[in-house]
């Protein structure tokens, strides 16, 4: 046993971590795992932008300054896994929306006006870039989403690792922006990535 916790400061196999687990688990009743220490890192928010495709869209003019500023805008709204647009719940609260977010939320949180918000989105529904589920569809997190409940395409900005995106939002965006087209231009395009 004592050459066996020596080793321990060197490295155990696998074999060698059941059995101490085992040992401390007859020991104590209790059960136990190996894991490991929490990084400062863990736990922090963030989306990504799947760069080459923005920079690409940049460069074919398929998105307006004015519709890229408000798609950063609504980076703090997106959901993880799903890339839901969510409500937030206020800082000091423990909470998790269930509340998707709606044009009168986002409208009021970034200080526009609704009907501004509301075309936006819908331009952007157009265009590929946002979508709205079909009312019952549920995702595998098992939120049931409403008739207006709204998703970014995670080929765009995703909230997620990237090989992990929701099962029912990669339906929802299976064919979008595949052989697309800028407007005045009959060229088609197609992204550089696609995570599905």
């Amino acid at each position: 046993m004592e050459e066996f916790l020596g080793q321990a400061g060197v490295g155990l196999s696998g074999d060698q971590q059941k059995m101490l687990l085992e040992i401390l688990h007859k020991t104590t009743g209790e059960n136990y795992f190996i894991g490991k220490k929490k990084r400062k890192s863990d736990g922090v928010k963030f989306v990504q932008i799947i760069m080459d495709n923005y920079n690409y869209l940049s460069e074919i003019n398929y998105l307006s300054n004015s519709q890229k500023a408000f798609l950063l805008d609504l980076v703090p709204y997106v959901e993880f896994k799903t890339n839901i647009l969510i409500e937030r719940k206020e800082k000091d609260s423990d909470e998790i929306s269930v509340n998707a977010a709606t044009p009168t939320y986002l409208a009021k949180k970034l200080n526009r006006e609704r009907g501004k918000v509301s075309r936006m989105m819908n331009d952007l529904m157009k265009l590929g870039i946002l979508a709205v589920a079909e009312s019952g569809m549920t995702t595998e997190d098992g939120r049931v989403c409403t008739s207006r409940t709204w998703f970014i395409n995670p080929h765009i900005m995703c909230c997620s690792a990237k090989d992990d995106v929701d099962k029912a939002t990669q339906r929802i965006f299976q064919k979008s922006l595949r052989n697309f087209k800028v407007e005045g231009s009959s060229k088609k395009h197609k992204l550089p990535i696609y995570l599905f």
